[in-house]
């Protein structure tokens, strides 16, 4: 990860150092090529003002823009110390160059009877020309810098919010895997006093489903076949413990996509909820397990019959469900963000809980 940040870095540092190169030398070295009758000089002068232009620009942006501005929030200090730089420059390079001897002079000393007019107006449009050209160096050099930064605050969000999300999942999954065990633990133990050969197909239905918890549950998705066999199985470890009045109906697909996968556990506690909370009616006592995939949605419903208030029809007479349902929608809220739907509620004797996700999102996912 280090070699890979330190590439990037130097492969930025180059494609700036380029840009300046193509921004500031380039005209000068075309001017080498197509300077007619001008003088030597002054094509030797348009390629040291070049390299000028190009000092403006790599010292507001490797040094001024960095330290001034965006690791300190010190703005007039930026500002002054630009216009240090390109006030010397503009003032000092014309007249070293008025009064150097190794280069021919500018041309309006060549005229003769040159007014002071005359000399200030050339002096004027060397210091105007150039000063132009810095400060759009040092301009360009502050916004090529801050969009930098700007992307790599970005992409270190992206990071954290990654890293916060993977904490996040793991955090629920462990508290998810642990009720699941205390409930399936807690049927088995039911059945031990009166039935200890049911007890002993249970407790090898329940090696099978920890397998999957131990091995596959750990992955951030698993196919949606494996999933569907899981809750299957889980049904019937289940299904062990009811008497004969309650009506259990577990509808899966038999031919599920290959190329979708879901979140291990991911309806889980809607099932288990039912389990926990059914309860006979005047419609019975049923539970009502339908997982299908239809019109491009991934759907897990999951009915229940419950006792209704006899003070206030409709209302489910359940205990809370603790963590269950909240972890639920917090996991579809983290890994399908706008896919998803998840609906409850109980009304007449039945109580409902919906789950949908959008096929689009499964796809691939592993």
């Amino acid at each position: 990860m280090n070699d890979n940040n330190r590439l990037s870095r130097l492969g930025g540092t180059a494609s700036v150092i380029l840009l300046s190169f193509l921004l500031f030398y380039l005209p000068s070295m075309l001017a080498i090529f197509n300077r007619g009758n001008e003088p030597w000089g002054w094509t030797a002068m348009s390629v040291i003002m070049a390299t000028f232009y190009t000092a403006v620009f790599c010292v507001n942006y490797f040094l001024l823009v960095p330290g001034m501005l965006i690791r300190n929030d010190r703005k007039s200090f930026y500002f002054l110390s630009n216009f240090c730089i390109i006030v010397a420059l503009c003032c000092l390079v014309p007249i070293w160059f008025e009064t150097h001897g190794g280069l021919p002079g500018p041309r309006h000393r060549h005229q003769t009877f040159l007014t002071l007019g005359e000399y200030m107006m050339g002096y004027l449009r060397f210091v105007i020309r150039d000063g132009i050209m810095m400060v759009l160096a040092a301009g360009l050099a502050y916004a090529l810098r801050l969009s930098r930064e700007r992307e790599s605050v970005r992409r270190r969000e992206l990071e954290l919010n990654a890293e916060r999300r993977q904490i996040e999942l793991q955090s629920l999954k462990a508290q998810l895997n642990p009720h699941f065990l205390f409930n399936s633990l807690n049927n088995i133990y039911a059945l031990i006093g009166f039935a200890p050969e049911r007890a002993q197909q249970a407790l090898h239905d329940l090696s099978s489903l920890l397998r999957f918890m131990i091995y596959d549950s750990a992955l951030p998705t698993v196919p949606l076949s494996k999933e569907i066999q899981f809750i299957s199985e889980y049904v019937e470890l289940m299904r062990l413990r009811l008497n004969g009045n309650v009506v259990l109906k577990c509808t899966v697909p038999e031919n599920v996509p290959e190329n979708l996968y879901v979140a291990p556990l991911l309806f889980l506690t809607l099932v288990e909820n039912a389990f926990k909370h059914f309860a006979p009616n005047h419609n019975g006592t049923f539970i009502d397990i339908s997982i299908r995939t239809t019109d491009g949605e991934l759907s897990c419903e999951v009915t229940n019959s419950f006792r209704v208030k006899e003070e206030k029809d409709g209302d489910p007479q359940q205990e809370s469900h603790g963590v269950g349902l909240e972890n639920v929608k917090r996991q579809l809220g983290l890994l399908y963000p706008g896919a998803y739907t998840i609906r409850t509620g109980g009304e007449k004797g039945v109580f409902s809980a919906i789950i949908s996700v959008k096929e689009d999102s499964l796809k691939l996912r592993k």
